[in-house]
């Protein structure tokens, strides 16, 4: 066996050598790869329910109706807020509007969600205006209304004052 031949073989092998690294090479890049987006799925599904859980605990915390409940005085208040808004001492207004505006702005948000995204719909204006009219077709809601309405975005104050003409009317035919 010559020299000529031995180096031959020793590339030969060498060349094996080569392939079968870069062979194993692209089998840890695959399987690095796949555990990489394993872990990326599972951090944005840890962060998804992170988030969630940080909402429902933000929203339970600030919903003002819940508040509202949770308080004899401020339901004391609340109700005679709706009863008759103008005879509340100016502590209690502030405290009735610091329940019933974000009562109302929870609305409007999606009422102008909705117009936005030019989804606006015929089932879903009568639902939340029937919430709406809960709180502001009482005396004292519309008296709070009338003070406060300017806070709102004018398609909505438009579509609050339509209802609340429309069940005047009503209420004069009855």
């Amino acid at each position: 066996m010559n020299w000529e031949a031995i180096a031959a073989i020793g590339e030969m092998v060498g060349a094996v050598g080569v392939i079968a690294t870069l062979g194993f090479l692209a089998f840890q890049v695959r399987q690095n790869s796949s555990l990489l987006k394993n872990n990326t799925r599972q951090l944005e599904q840890n962060h998804q329910v992170a988030i969630a859980q940080a909402m429902a605990t933000s929203d339970r915390q600030s919903d003002p109706m819940l508040i509202v409940a949770q308080s004899n005085e401020l339901s004391r208040i609340f109700y005679k807020g709706l009863a008759n808004y103008v005879e509340l001492d100016p502590e209690s207004k502030m405290r009735f509007s610091l329940a019933m505006g974000p009562i109302i702005a929870g609305v409007s948000v999606k009422f102008m969600e909705q117009i936005k995204l030019e989804i606006a719909d015929a089932d879903y204006l009568p639902d939340q205006a029937n919430f709406l009219m809960k709180f502001l077709d009482t005396v004292g809601g519309r008296q709070w209304w009338k003070t406060n309405m300017q806070m709102y975005p004018k398609p909505f104050v438009q579509m609050v004052e339509d209802v609340l003409n429309k069940r005047e009317v009503k209420n004069k035919a009855v």
